[in-house]
């Protein structure tokens, strides 16, 4: 019994000890998450979606000779199509209407100008009358006129001389009018010539726009309609311009992916970076490819939205003879960053308080702020260039916040991803 009694008194006190250490061993464990710090290899990859395009296309644009919008009356459905082969036939109401419009302003031009010919005529006539007349009066006032004071009263030779004076003034007159109203007439003449000529090029405008209605495909190919920035193609009843681009004619040896990344996401993204581009709905359809262009400046795709994205071209390998066509839509995986010994961190260990980036890293049973030097990141994760190393065991959590005053034991403040960048 002595033993007995000996040996349950060893192992309680054994047991007691234990649950005094384990009690010891969790006090000085840290009370929020933390993680190792590592060196390893560090892959960043962003995900984007598009469409194929060809590098290389043959535009077919709205005729320059239509000189104003058109509204579109019929399209040919995409696919192959021959030369010639009508493609987008314009809505003609407006140019026949313009054709109307300019017949009638012309004939209208016309009657003016015959108008001021006639008015021109008719004044030049009554003028040359009126001085044929004053010159007749004129002279035989002269031929008759009493100078003679022997015969004739004084009264009577001034009054002659008036007569004569006057007579004089009215040649003079009419001679002087009648080169502005000559000149008036050729003006109204001219005015009306200038109406004629406008309204003429209104009607061979009109009459090359009834020639232009229907725009041929330039040569054999398959026809595609591109998509706008609102992410859709023309339609019917769309408006076009002069010089637009309503459909292509593309290279199918030369296809491409338009992909569009998050603005966020584009920092690293840069021409010769390889990627892996599947086509949607056809599994197994996998081809490496290489960026050719980036957009150097983001931009928005719907005006509704403010998110921007880098538009990325993506030149695909071995492509020919797949199937594949302008239109249909891809997923692109862009390779950005492969290291293989850097040390990265979660995005949610790293800080930035008072303009400093700290981690905090767990030091003698609690954490003690560490400034670091953060190099490239990704969605998940930050390469650390400088500050920790190998080893450390830092926050995944901002334990200041956690263990702050009015905290209560073991509760969760805000995550670090809300102050971290």
């Amino acid at each position: 019994m002595k033993h007995r009694r000996t040996f349950l008194g060893v192992i309680v006190a054994f047991g007691l000890g234990l649950l005094a250490w384990t009690a010891l061993r969790a006090a000085a464990l840290p009370k929020v998450p933390t993680y190792t710090v590592a060196r390893g290899p560090y892959r960043n990859e962003v995900l984007a979606y598009g469409v194929l395009q060809a590098q290389r296309s043959t535009p077919v644009t709205v005729p320059n000779n239509l000189q104003r919008p058109m509204r579109v009356a019929w399209l040919a459905p995409a696919g192959a199509v021959k030369q010639n082969d009508v493609v987008v036939i314009f809505d003609a109401s407006e140019v026949e209407k313009q054709y109307e419009d300019g017949r009638s302003d012309r004939a209208s031009a016309e009657s003016k100008m015959r108008k001021a010919r006639a008015e021109g005529d008719r004044s030049s006539a009554a003028l040359g009358l009126d001085l044929t007349l004053a010159q007749e009066e004129l002279k035989r006032a002269e031929d008759v006129a009493p100078t003679d004071a022997a015969i004739f009263s004084r009264n009577q030779i001034l009054e002659s001389s008036l007569d004569r004076g006057l007579l004089q003034k009215r040649v003079q007159t009419n001679d002087a009018k009648k080169m502005p109203v000559e000149r008036l007439a050729a003006a109204d003449y001219a005015l009306a010539d200038i109406e004629r000529k406008k309204a003429a090029l209104k009607v061979t405008q009109a009459e090359e726009s009834l020639k232009s209605l229907k725009v041929l495909a330039p040569h054999d190919g398959t026809l595609v309609y591109p998509l706008y920035w609102r992410g859709d193609g023309i339609a019917i009843g769309d408006t076009a311009w002069p010089s637009q681009t309503v459909a292509e004619l593309p290279d199918l040896s030369t296809l491409e992916a338009k992909v569009f990344v998050l603005e966020g996401d584009g920092g690293s993204l840069a021409v010769d970076r390889k990627a892996i581009v599947e086509i949607e709905g056809q599994p197994g359809l996998v081809f490496e490819a290489k960026v050719r262009r980036v957009d150097a400046v983001a931009k928005t795709r719907d005006r509704q939205s403010p998110v921007k994205y880098f538009e990325v071209a993506v030149t695909l390998d071995n492509s020919q003879g797949k199937g594949l066509k302008p239109g249909q839509r891809v997923r692109a995986t862009i390779l950005i960053d492969d290291l293989k010994d850097v040390i990265a961190v979660p995005r949610g260990a790293l800080f930035e308080k008072d303009g400093r980036r700290l981690v905090y890293r767990f030091e003698d049973g609690r954490f003690r702020p560490v400034e670091v030097v953060v190099g490239r990141r990704s969605l998940g994760r930050v390469l650390i260039e400088k500050g920790i190393g190998p080893g450390d065991r830092i926050a995944l959590a901002d334990p200041e916040r956690r263990e702050g005053p009015g905290a209560a034991p073991g509760s969760t403040g805000p995550s670090a991803a809300a102050t971290s960048r």
